[in-house]
This record gives structure tokens, sequence and C-alpha cells, in this order.
């Protein structure tokens, strides 16, 4: 029987995310605040460009003088179109309310899916009507 090839699923994508930098904390030259992105989905529009869709990660700490650091975590989605000269190229960007990196990483991972569900509902709107070409590098 072949292989068939298949998304990867895009809440353990987001949980090893949060256990990477959990790992990492503390260690030389690792940043405590930054945003890893991992693509949700990808729509061909009309005219042939790209519509990606992807689940954002974001940390950061903030730094309570006399008390523990608070480190945290937000997640969400965002959509854009790769077509050139397409006239509305992205959608905003939406994120979730900061949670503890320290909760439970299913439950912080899992608050991704209504994010990239909006996001994906956009994009396939936006494929359905965009006539943007794929960039050739010409």
């Amino acid at each position: 029987m072949p292989y068939i090839n298949t998304a990867p699923s895009l809440l353990d994508a987001v949980i090893e995310s949060i256990s990477h930098h959990e790992r990492n904390l503390g260690r030389r030259y690792y940043s405590e605040h930054g945003t890893d992105r991992v693509t949700a989905g990808q729509f061909t529009a009309e005219g042939g460009a790209t519509v990606e869709v992807t689940a954002l990660v974001s940390f950061a700490k903030k730094v309570r003088y006399g008390q523990d650091d608070e480190r945290t975590v937000r997640v969400g989605a965002s959509a854009k179109c790769h077509g050139w000269g397409c006239v509305e190229p992205s959608s905003e960007e939406s994120f979730g309310e900061p949670v503890p990196l320290d909760a439970v990483v299913y439950d912080t991972a899992a608050a991704v899916e209504p994010h990239v569900q909006a996001a994906r509902v956009w994009a396939q709107k936006h494929a359905e009507t965009c006539r943007a070409q794929p960039y050739t590098g010409h």
C-alpha cells in the first residue's frame, strides 16, 4: 500500500513550538520574546497566486521588580496573499489573551483553532476572488 503524505497536525505543531521555547529558556543567545509561525494551510487563488494561513505563537516576558518574572504565551493566526499586485494582500492578525507559559500546554495550543478557522475563512473567500498572479521574478 503506498504512503499518502498528509498535512501535520496543527495542534501538535503549536505544542512543539511552546515546548521548544520552554526547553530553551535560559540558554545563551535565546530570546524570551518572539513569534513562531506555523503554516496552517495554503489556497491557490484564481490567478494562480498563493494565499497562506499561518498560526502564530507569541512569547513575552514581563519583568516585575521584586517579584518573579512573568512569562506569557499568546496564540493567534493570520492570512496573507502572496500574489503579484494583490489589492488586499493580508487579513489582520488576531491573537487571544496571553496565558502563563507554565499553563497546560494542550489547552493553550487548542485556543489557536478559532483564530486559524477565521483566517481560513478569509483566505478561502479571498482565493475565490483574487486575480493576482504569482511572482515569477521578472
